[in-house]
């Protein structure tokens, strides 16, 4: 028997228990739609309670308040921001709740003037986030001490510092950490 044929005769004796397996993995999930339809119906009709089921005799809560002792200095947190494809680190993030300090390392000497800083990591995530909170501003959602803005320190055509305020979300805060490491690689590259 050739080889060729050894493969035939096992893809034939395979074949069927493929079958099979793809029939009860199928059946298996068909069972599981089913309950979690079930599932479904019973929390809907046990999890919520009308409003009108709900006691209003019920005293409200005591507030008590607490008169701070010292006002605590607002906590730092230090992050790497690195290179996805080899850890390099490119530069360290310093956050506090309001505001976030961007320095390049040393080592990662990038001009401000290479894109994609000022096209995209600038005008398209920064801006765009500005324009969303003076939309937010115009409604009176958000006070005019709330609105992101950012400054970009540099020496001698090299970015030494980008500080953006009032960031506002924790949401945020992952995004321009990782579009900064992302908006850093391509500078490199393109060094």
């Amino acid at each position: 028997m050739s080889f060729a044929e050894e493969e035939i005769k096992t893809a034939a004796e395979l074949k069927p228990w493929i079958e099979s397996k793809i029939s009860d993995l199928e059946s298996e999930i068909s069972k599981l739609r089913e309950m979690i339809v079930v599932v479904d119906s019973v929390l809907r009709r046990t999890s919520f309670r009308p409003a009108g089921d709900v006691s209003s005799a019920a005293p409200p809560p005591q507030v008590k308040t607490v008169q701070p002792t010292a006002v605590m200095p607002d906590e730092k947190e230090t992050r790497e921001i690195k290179r996805s494809k080899d850890g390099y680190v490119l530069a360290t993030a310093f956050i506090t709740s309001e505001s976030i300090s961007i320095v390049p390392t040393n080592e990662t000497r990038l001009s401000p003037s290479t894109p994609p800083l000022k096209s995209f990591f600038l005008d398209r995530i920064l801006e765009g986030m500005k324009t969303k909170d003076l939309e937010a501003l115009s409604r009176g959602n958000l006070k005019t001490s709330q609105v992101i803005d950012y400054q970009i320190d540099e020496d001698d055509d090299v970015l030494k510092k980008i500080t953006v305020n009032n960031y506002n979300e924790k949401s945020r805060l992952n995004e321009i950490i990782n579009t900064a490491s992302w908006a850093f690689t391509r500078m490199l590259e393109k060094k």
